[in-house]
């Protein structure tokens, strides 16, 4: 643990975010969509054929019972739950658990949010570009084949969320660097974001709680890009109440389970088996981590899930993600070993060392990209700094009352304060999961002065 803890004591506070300057005026060729370029954006493949992907099918065409299908069972929920949430039931009944949509489903427009299509495909990319790698919930290389063909078209309501997102973010960057415009470093900008127009975050906000509230209407569908929406939601939405938001992530779990994320298929392929892992575990670290605030444990259970867990070594482009699921399996158990209804004081000190071992494995076995270093370090290895020393403190909790423990606990409580402010602005893009974060540190300052 001292080890541990030593090495955040050589962060070093690193420039501010620098100013933003003009998206028109200064995008580079390469940054810049002209609309003539088919491959344009670093998912697009043209040669390869998605349309059979989940994420292009949606589970939406035909769901049947026949074994010989991997998503036979996901399939026939899926039927079941469409057919309820249908209000005029235009289903077929083909026998043998089979079922056809009729109706062509009913599309919800956007078109109130009036978007220039260059600012549309900017905000898509800055998606891709700055936010999916923590959170890779969509298929990138399906989705940009199927926003290019149109075939079908890509859900509005995914979109939105998409576009949401992005602004959210940007809308969040523009208020740190206004505020460090006097900044020496305020001009050194490697990368332009494009203003957005006035009011649009808010009209983006109010469109995708419409979109939700119609797939809502009588009860949500359990779709792919229906998880894929809320999911954004909860992630990127600093203003959701917290009983909206544990409400989502509640209705994200059962709509995961009803289609199966959290059991391992065999006979997927590589795309679909990725996006599964990564929509399942991205929803097993929301539900953790929201649970962690109040110190109440998960309603998860690691012994009813078989889905593989992302594998560092399989996820070169993802790893700030997967060292996140691997600590919030440790949050996880955290929760279930602490601070559950039935657990022993007897057996709480055991529990702790353990616990604090495991933590002190996951940071030191990081890569080296994500560990804090003495002159610089990545906005990950920051973030990542900040999520253990709030696992930290969530070990330390039931022995607050010591004077030791007591000071490793404030010690925690200033890393992490530390780590996110180093951030600056780009702790926006860690979504809720940061504010959460540091929601716990002021929790537990308030918790200990009050002797909880």
């Amino acid at each position: 643990m001292e080890e541990l803890l030593r090495n955040s004591e050589l962060l070093q506070q690193r420039s501010p975010l620098p100013e933003q300057e003009s998206y028109s005026d200064n995008m580079s060729e390469s940054d810049e969509y002209s609309g003539d370029d088919p491959d344009y954006g670093s998912g697009r493949q043209a040669e390869d054929d998605y349309s059979s992907s989940l994420q292009v099918m949606d589970l939406q065409t035909l769901e049947t019972d026949n074994a010989s299908s991997p998503y036979s069972y996901a399939f026939r929920i899926d039927a079941f739950t469409r057919k309820v949430s249908s209000l005029e039931g235009e289903f077929q009944n083909l026998g043998q658990g089979k079922y056809l949509r009729q109706d062509a489903g009913t599309s919800v427009p956007i078109e109130e949010v009036a978007i220039d299509p260059h600012l549309g495909d900017y905000l898509i990319d800055y998606y891709f570009r700055e936010l999916w790698p923590l959170f890779p919930i969509i298929d990138q290389d399906a989705f940009y084949a199927q926003l290019r063909d149109s075939r079908p078209p890509i859900p509005n309501s995914l979109l939105c969320a998409i576009y949401f997102a992005s602004a959210s973010i940007i809308s969040q960057l523009s208020r740190f660097t206004d505020g460090q415009a006097g900044s020496p470093a305020s001009s050194l900008s490697p990368r332009s974001i494009p203003p957005l127009p006035p009011g649009i975050l808010d009209s983006l906000r109010s469109n995708l709680t419409n979109v939700i509230a119609t797939l809502s209407s009588p009860i949500l569908e359990a779709r792919i890009t229906t998880l894929q929406t809320l999911i954004l939601r909860c992630l990127y939405d600093q203003s959701l109440a917290i009983e909206k938001r544990t409400a989502l992530i509640s209705d994200t779990v059962r709509i995961a389970q009803y289609i199966l994320l959290h059991r391992s298929i065999a006979g997927l392929s590589s795309h679909d088996i990725s996006l599964r892992q990564h929509l399942w575990w991205t929803i097993f670290v929301l539900e953790a981590w929201t649970s962690a605030v109040s110190r109440t444990p998960s309603t998860l259970d690691l012994a009813e899930i078989d889905i593989q867990l992302p594998i560092e070594s399989q996820e070169p482009d993802h790893q700030a993600y997967t060292s996140l699921v691997a600590l919030t399996r440790i949050l996880l158990d955290t929760l279930r070993s602490l601070y559950s209804p039935t657990v022993q004081l007897e057996d709480m000190g055991r529990e702790v060392t353990r616990l604090r071992d495991w933590v002190m494995q996951w940071y030191c076995n990081l890569p080296g990209d994500l560990l804090v270093r003495e002159t610089t370090s990545s906005e990950s290895a920051d973030f990542l700094l900040a999520g253990c020393h709030a696992v930290l403190l969530l070990v330390y909790g039931p022995f607050s009352g010591e004077d030791l423990v007591r000071m490793e606990m404030e010690r925690s409580r200033g890393i992490i304060t530390d780590a996110l402010g180093r951030l600056g602005g780009n702790v926006s893009k860690f979504g809720i999961v940061a504010s959460l974060i540091s929601e716990m540190a002021r929790k537990f300052g308030s918790w200990q002065r009050s002797g909880n």
